[in-house]
């Protein structure tokens, strides 16, 4: 079969390497798309490790063959994978929480082969947590690349009452910041408004039709001014930093309302997580702080639901697909801020 390998840090060849046999407990799965995303992008520039010398998480695709013993899986069905893998002892565990897994999790993708192939294996631990998540026969595959990305703001949002909100800022344009946009507007929050320094990424959103109320360019209008402007000096019920700039979060705390949230959705860089926060301002104004951390089943059945659904435009947000050959011209499409690229799919 053919495979991306990462030979050494920054480099990566499309080349023919052996088709995996699934042993006892596996499941071998004939990938039909798996999309790029920000950290296999770090990834393959070399900027953070993995384990295996093939990525990709985001995944679609079919069991081609059951080894001995699995059950719950039907050869010949649709799968996406979940991606996050649990020590399946601990607390967190036991209630099927395996993204805050206390020994700390394995992943496909980083500790386990992953889904820039023709094939892939599904590893016995990841099939007897139930890692393959069935999907309809006539679901587009890379609208089901979707869905593990946004089970990610699924499961950062669930701390949020979006149903009772009236708005919500979103820090950053990329797929990420538009699929917590999206989950907010399906939940019910009335007003969604989508921050960004690049013009040309809020310029492709526009020509996307995405049902955002406002587009701000936060290079040239300060986020504090807009704010106040749009609503009476009150504040926004809730804000989603969805990009890793960790000035953001001092920002975004002083764009809330009383009473409002704070979803630190975007992980910051390892070498400099820091930062300075007025802690009264969350005392006094009774703030909600909240992480968010990959996620877990539930949050991966209520995003298979919303894609399948039609509730987050997933026909739109696929903007590039790429066979395997091209992986190379793929990953230099999704890292140019100039190409348009929203979502960039491989389909081997």
């Amino acid at each position: 079969m053919k495979a991306a390998v990462i030979r050494k840090p920054g480099v990566v060849v499309v080349e023919e390497v052996p088709t995996p046999r699934p042993g006892p407990g596996e499941v071998l799965l004939k990938v039909e798309a798996c999309a790029l995303c920000g950290t296999d992008q770090r990834v393959l520039t070399g900027e953070k490790h993995v384990d295996v010398p093939i990525v990709g998480h985001e995944i679609t695709g079919r069991a081609a063959a059951l080894g001995a013993g699995v059950k719950g899986v039907a050869e010949g069905r649709r799968y996406i994978v979940q991606t996050v893998i649990g020590c399946g002892r601990c607390s967190m565990c036991a209630r099927h929480r395996e993204n805050l897994c206390e020994a700390g999790f394995t992943a496909m993708g980083y500790q386990y082969n992953g889904g820039f192939a023709e094939y892939m294996i599904m590893p016995k631990v990841a099939v007897d947590q139930g890692c393959l998540i069935a999907i309809p026969d006539d679901l587009p595959a890379e609208q089901g690349t979707l869905i593990e990305p946004l089970s990610c703001c699924v499961n950062g949002m669930a701390y949020i009452p979006m149903e009772t909100l009236e708005h919500v800022v979103i820090f950053g344009g990329g797929i990420i910041g538009v699929l917590n946009g999206l989950v907010a507007k399906a939940r019910g929050a009335r007003c969604v408004t989508i921050m960004d320094v690049s013009p040309e990424r809020l310029d492709l959103l526009r020509r996307l039709g995405l049902p955002f109320d406002n587009l701000v360019n936060s290079r040239q209008t300060d986020p504090a001014d807009w704010v106040k402007e749009h609503t009476g000096g009150r504040g926004v019920d809730a804000v989603v930093v969805a990009a890793s700039v960790k000035a953001l979060v001092t920002v975004g705390m002083g764009l809330l309302a009383r009473a409002g949230h704070l979803s630190i959705f975007a992980g910051m860089p390892k070498s400099d997580p820091v930062d300075r926060i007025d802690l009264n301002a969350i005392h006094y104004r009774e703030l909600n702080v909240h992480g968010a951390n990959s996620s877990a089943i539930d949050a991966y059945l209520a995003a298979r639901d919303l894609v399948v659904e039609g509730k987050v435009f997933a026909d739109r947000l696929v903007t590039h697909k790429f066979p395997l050959a091209d992986f190379n011209k793929a990953f230099a499409t999704q890292s140019d801020p100039a190409s348009g690229a929203l979502k960039v799919v491989i389909v081997p």
